[in-house]
């Protein structure tokens, strides 16, 4: 590790009893004092790199012990969730092709994949506009994920516009609505989603 000649400020820090023993306790394991050790975390939290003081050390992971119950319940809730997610795109994609929407369900786009690629040739300029809708059965926690990956499919120089689908805009946070309009992404449900995918494309609608 690279030699620190900065001068240090003593910091006053409150632990409660438990975690101070269990820190410490970590901390005489890696051959490091205390301040050292609570310093070396907080630097690579800092930085993004969390194994620091592992790699870095040397030291092998600390194990940590696995509750039955607990990861049951997390797997339910994960298949669960999955499956909803699932049938929501199922239920968007039976839309398009009743509505006869020329589609492709998980489609490349460089290095990224979208739920459905919608293409359509424009007859007077023989162009082929392609947009990336994408499916989000609950977007709860997940709006600023969301919007970055909206945003840099809506960069890809292959894709001409991205929509959003979700089942429904009831309690849809109206600042999030507004963000994603102001990045030219359109919110559509399954009412609405034809008609603003033939919008972009330039179709007339029937």
């Amino acid at each position: 590790m690279a030699q620190d000649t900065q001068k240090h400020k003593t910091v006053g820090v409150s632990f409660n009893p438990e975690l101070r023993d269990r820190a410490s306790e970590r901390s005489r394991s890696l051959g490091l004092s205390f301040s050292r050790y609570v310093t070396m975390c907080v630097e690579a939290e800092l930085n993004g790199r969390q194994p620091q003081l592992l790699t870095e050390l040397g030291a092998a992971p600390v194990r940590e012990d696995l509750n039955l119950q607990s990861a049951i319940d997390a797997g339910s809730d994960y298949s669960a969730a999955k499956a909803a997610s699932i049938d929501f795109e199922d239920d968007i994609e039976e839309i398009l092709r009743d509505e006869d929407i020329c589609y492709t369900r998980y489609s490349s786009v460089a290095n990224l994949r979208t739920d459905f690629l919608i293409q359509h040739v424009d007859e007077k300029t023989d162009r082929t506009i392609r947009i990336a809708l994408e499916c989000k059965h609950n977007l709860r926690g997940r709006y600023t994920v969301t919007l970055g990956q909206a945003i840099i499919l809506r960069s890809m120089p292959q894709i001409d516009a991205v929509v959003l689908c979700v089942p429904y805009m009831k309690n849809f946070d109206d600042h999030v609505r507004e963000t994603f309009h102001q990045q030219d992404i359109p919110i559509a449900t399954p009412d609405n989603v034809v008609s603003i995918l033939r919008k972009l494309s330039g179709q007339t609608p029937e």
